[in-house]
């Protein structure tokens, strides 16, 4: 394989219950009660453009969902500033492995202002060649859109390019583009029937990186 994409949220840093949370805490203010466990369970990896329209739908929300949006990156820019974001276990072990022998990028549907911000607080900004967001393609995640504009801006076919993923969401945006998948969650089982390449952790994934590194 000639480049190696991470989708950031949930992969590289443990941001799906600090955004559960942040969600649930938010939606209680408008008489949703969704526990952050519940959230993370049917919405890991969705972009929140279609989480707030969900919820708009469902609950009949007097306001824009494009309102609910700017509410959550305000709220969460506060809470980033007061709890932070941690890295995922062995993220950092094998980002440090794979740099210099391949190109690195990250490929997610979150902004890019909120993923260089918790990359520079992590020193992890020079391990990655590119940085690929949701709203710089038509469609977001699942879609295959953004794994297209990330390999062909790397100069590789999609079977050239192995996705790491935590989420089905993901998942299926980078197996519907023909990259090889790897996904990696320590909570729930996702992707079962798409690749033989699942781990726990990011550890185990870097123990046995030589068997999805193949050509």
């Amino acid at each position: 394989m000639q480049a190696v994409c991470f989708d950031f949220d949930g992969t590289l840093v443990d941001s799906e219950i600090f955004h559960a949370e942040n969600w649930s805490q938010y939606l209680a203010k408008w008489g949703v009660d969704i526990s952050a466990a519940d959230f993370l369970r049917d919405y890991a990896g969705v972009p929140w453009e279609k989480v707030a329209t969900a919820f708009h739908q469902q609950y009949q929300l007097t306001h824009c969902p494009s309102t609910t949006v700017a509410d959550m990156e305000h709220l969460t820019h506060i809470a980033l500033i007061e709890r932070g974001v941690p890295p995922k276990h062995g993220a950092e072990g094998l980002l440090r492995q794979l740099h210099g022998q391949l190109p690195l990028a990250v490929v997610t549907g979150a902004p890019r202002e909120y993923v260089e911000g918790i990359l520079a607080k992590l020193g992890w900004l020079e391990f990655f060649d590119h940085i690929f967001c949701g709203n710089e393609v038509a469609s977001n995640k699942p879609a295959p859109d953004i794994y297209q504009l990330a390999c062909q801006t790397l100069g590789y076919c999609t079977t050239q390019v192995v996705a790491v993923e935590d989420s089905m969401t993901g998942a299926m945006s980078a197996t519907s583009a023909g990259l090889r998948l790897v996904v990696v969650n320590d909570s729930h089982p996702v992707g079962r029937e798409m690749t033989p390449y699942r781990y726990q952790t990011l550890v185990e994934a870097h123990e046995q990186r030589a068997s999805w590194l193949v050509a």
